[in-house]
């Protein structure tokens, strides 16, 4: 059987070593803060800050619940 796609990339959350750029609002993330980390490739990764990252989950949850409603029939208002 084959294996299930993953919908979401592959993401982790790190504490910025050095100081890096929000790739949604271009805010500096300076050393030490947490921020999310996405990436779109081997070698390619975006950085976004604790807030941006943080209101892109809630969009995303959204947005799953939506999928899911819709694949399971279910008509939202």
């Amino acid at each position: 059987m084959s294996r299930l796609k993953q919908m979401v990339k592959r993401t982790d959350v790190e504490t910025a070593k050095a100081k890096r750029t929000c790739k949604f609002s271009g805010d500096a993330i300076v050393k030490g803060s947490i921020c999310l980390v996405i990436y779109d490739g081997p070698r390619n990764r975006s950085c976004y800050s604790r807030r941006i990252a943080l209101e892109m989950i809630k969009f995303a949850r959204t947005r799953l619940s939506e999928i899911e409603a819709q694949l399971s029939g279910v008509q939202s208002s």
